[in-house]
């Protein structure tokens, strides 16, 4: 079953629910209003009847002539008669018919009457009358009680014999009703399911390739979200199928290098081109240095994919800044002695972060590397930290050539050097930027053209500070 279709079934249910709902309601309220009106009709009829019945004491009508005409009226009205005494037992009856029983009440009759009443009494049988009494002048009849009390009663009517009477109109209403629900139900419902049919329209044309098909973003407010998220995860698609393009280009290109020259020397040692001993040791000499750096560079990526993937687990242990920063700048000392480069690292106020000290000596490191590469003899690059508020902030600054302001962007991308030229030395940088986001800080490049750059790595300090 479609959604469209469970949704419409779903409005056509609680339709017939709420029409069910409202008979049983309208059922209940109209036994209370029928059962007041009844007993208004018997209470209006009882004191004409009173009447009738004070003037067999006065001698004006004879009891003959007085039950004659409680019957007539007792078949008219169709209402039973009851005269009663002060105890509530019935000292005469009149049914409307021949063919009705004496009622034979079992409790509910009024007792010692002084004003005129209202209410309901129960028959032996089990069927509930509605009553009307009013007190009389007690009087002496040919009966051997005295009465005091004219009881009027009807037969209560039931909830089923007032549905039956409500079931024609009750039907003719729902069904308007229904039909008149189901076509607002139709419309809202297509209302609804449209925007979900745009949803899978635009799913299905990202999964062909197209992304640059967007929703519309319209109300309600929860359709207008969906369509936003969906359409920035439309863009975040789009830009990650990109990187992945350039990744498997970047990936081929640099591999393809060491690839040739491998396969050319192993070429070489197969065929006897190389045929002398220093020959053969170049080429081997060759194809090993060629199979490091290109195990060296699967390693890198695979280090980056688990880190972007969320793969890598952080091992959260107080690190002292000093003793970090002390150690890069020795293990680069000796990098950046062969090359000319100055290398100089200044302390602020110690502090200690959580994190893991080898990852962070890799960011750190990255950063150093890429520092003393860029930088020409002679040049100096320099390592500080500093204490800004609840972040530990650490910095590294080069005297190179610096970074165009259009580039400073793509810096942190994989093989993206900063002549705007994809090569094979763009991971350090990337996998410090995965590294310092694991540790909840961040990484930043800030520089001038002519002027060097500077990279300034923010992570969270532990609540542990102390002076030199």
């Amino acid at each position: 079953m479609s959604f469209r279709t469970r949704l419409f079934t779903t409005y056509t249910l609680i339709v017939l629910v709420c029409l069910g709902l409202v008979a049983m309601l309208m059922t209940v309220l109209l036994q209370g209003y029928r059962d007041r009106l009844t007993m208004e009709r018997l209470d209006s009829m009882a004191r004409p009847i009173s009447v009738q019945v004070r003037s067999l004491v006065a001698g004006q009508v004879t009891a003959r002539d007085l039950w004659s005409s409680l019957q007539e009226q007792a078949e008219k009205n169709s209402v039973f008669i009851l005269l009663t005494d002060s105890s509530g037992n019935i000292a005469r009856q009149i049914a409307p018919s021949s063919n009705h029983e004496q009622i034979q009440v079992t409790s509910g009759l009024p007792q010692n009457l002084t004003m005129p009443t209202q209410g309901k009494f129960e028959t032996s049988g089990g069927t509930v009358y509605l009553f009307a009494a009013y007190p009389l002048v007690r009087i002496a009849t040919s009966l051997a009680s005295r009465v005091d009390t004219l009881i009027l009663a009807v037969p209560q009517t039931e909830s089923m014999a007032i549905m039956a009477s409500l079931f024609r109109p009750l039907l003719l209403a729902g069904v308007t009703a229904l039909s008149i629900s189901l076509v607002l139900a139709f419309f809202f419902a297509r209302s609804v399911y449209r925007p979900l049919e745009e949803v899978t329209s635009a799913a299905q044309r990202i999964a062909r390739g197209e992304y640059d098909k967007k929703i519309p973003v319209r109300s309600p407010k929860e359709f207008g979200n969906l369509a936003k998220n969906f359409n920035d995860m439309a863009d975040k698609v789009k830009q990650s199928q990109m990187q992945l393009r350039h990744f498997v280009a970047d990936v081929s290109h640099e591999l393809k290098t060491p690839i040739t020259s491998i396969q050319g020397f192993a070429q070489a040692l197969i065929d006897g081109t190389a045929s002398d001993e220093d020959t053969r040791l170049k080429a081997a000499r060759i194809i090993n240095d060629e199979s490091t750096r290109m195990r060296r560079q699967v390693d890198e990526l695979l280090e980056l994919a688990r880190m972007q993937s969320g793969q890598i687990k952080i091992a959260y242990e107080p690190v002292d800044i000093h003793e970090l920063l002390s150690h890069c700048t020795d293990v680069f000392s000796l990098q950046a002695q062969k090359k000319g480069v100055v290398l100089e690292v200044k302390h602020g106020n110690k502090a200690r972060i959580m994190g893991e000290f080898g990852r962070l000596e890799e960011l750190i490191g990255n950063l150093l590397d890429n520092a003393i590469k860029n930088t020409p003899s002679g040049g100096n690059v320099q390592v500080s930290d500093s204490i800004n508020g609840d972040y530990v902030e650490i910095s590294v600054t080069d005297s190179g050539p610096g970074i165009p302001p259009e580039q400073l962007s793509y810096v942190f991308e994989r093989f993206y050097q900063i002549t705007g030229v994809r090569t094979g030395v763009g991971l350090g940088l990337a996998i410090a930027r995965e590294i310092a986001l694991a540790h909840s800080g961040t990484i930043i490049a800030e520089s001038q053209p002519g002027e060097g750059a500077k990279f300034i790595v923010r992570l969270p300090s532990s609540s542990i500070f102390f002076n030199v």
